[in-house]
């Protein structure tokens, strides 16, 4: 029995110092709030392991409809001076590239029409619509309402039935880029042209704080001391 029991002591130490080797504390004093040098942006790095990236105060008139964050999500160690921080899955908690589609029958039976809403004016992005997987069957557009002649995008044969891929381009001229935010892939669908001939497209959660988030994966802060970090080249302070 003491045999027994002496294992089972020895065990537990065991195990106790292979998970304590495992895990790298986080550094010391590393949790608070960054400001970026000469910009009112923020970076909250939490003791709970998560991490907010406050967007910068507008000073400006006409005040601009702002978003309080660009990006939020965890962060963990890498070495004593180094961790890494990777945002939310944005696309599937912010819902950004949800969308409803009402199908009617109106208007000349010749032309697909194709009427693309948004929740605010601000989409500064490219409609692209592609049929049937052919590239050459295929616009990209500024506007949010299209009237395709049938015999030019559709199939031109018996069926009825035409795959639509639509897309979001953000690789717009003059317009502020996002990391690996430039296309948005909504949906590919099948849809019975003849039955249905006029698509409305609403995307109630595409608005400017989807559009503006940052992406990050496993990107990388240095802990410079306890009152600052380099990140992307800047320095932030406490």
């Amino acid at each position: 029995m003491r045999k027994l029991l002496f294992t089972l002591i020895a065990s537990f130490q065991l195990i106790g110092c292979i998970s304590t080797k495992d895990q790298k504390s986080a550094p010391n004093g590393v949790s608070g709030i960054y400001m970026r040098d000469e910009s009112s942006e923020k970076l909250e790095i939490k003791s709970d392991g998560t991490y907010t990236l406050w967007n910068a105060e507008v000073l400006f008139t006409p005040v601009v409809e702002q978003c309080d964050y660009a990006s939020k999500g965890r962060w963990s160690v890498v070495e004593d001076n180094v961790i890494e921080i990777t945002s939310e899955d944005y696309y599937t908690k912010q819902k950004g590239l949800e969308y409803e589609i009402k199908k009617d029958n109106k208007f000349s039976q010749d032309s697909l029409y194709i009427k693309v809403v948004f929740p605010t004016d601000f989409h500064p992005v490219k409609l692209g619509f592609t049929f049937n997987h052919n590239n050459s069957k295929s616009i990209s557009t500024n506007t949010t309402y299209i009237v395709l002649p049938k015999s030019k995008y559709l199939w031109n044969r018996k069926t009825s039935t035409n795959q639509i891929s639509f897309n979001l381009n953000a690789d717009v001229s003059g317009t502020t880029l996002y990391n690996s935010r430039i296309l948005f892939k909504v949906f590919e669908i099948d849809i019975d042209t003849e039955k249905y001939n006029y698509l409305t497209v609403t995307l109630p959660n595409f608005d400017r704080c989807f559009f503006e988030f940052e992406p990050y994966n496993q990107e990388l802060i240095y802990i410079k001391d306890k009152n600052q970090i380099l990140w992307q080249g800047e320095v932030w302070k406490k």
